[in-house]
């Protein structure tokens, strides 16, 4: 079963009772947590941060699902995923 998948799935389950933050000046672009998510949450931003990259953004933060595979993917830690209160 591959890892990165192309189509993304409609969220189910418990989606839209999380927090997905990420810290677009520590983003470096590398898109592994829009490669890995299963629900489409990620999108790339229009405008470069402020190291020159042109971060990712939590787009749809309402279809997460809670996997954290975003979370465990992230090479520079710059996604937190929690449960809302």
């Amino acid at each position: 079963m591959p890892l990165f998948k192309t189509e993304k799935k409609a969220p189910r389950g418990p989606a839209g009772h999380f927090h997905v933050v990420v810290t677009e000046d520590m983003c470096k672009a590398c898109g592994f947590c829009l490669a890995v998510c299963p629900v489409d949450v990620f999108a790339w931003r229009a405008a470069p941060n402020r190291l020159g990259w042109f971060a990712m953004y939590t787009a749809k933060e309402a279809n997460c699902i809670g996997c954290m595979l975003c979370y465990q993917i992230c090479p520079d830690f710059c996604i937190d995923v929690s449960a809302k209160a």
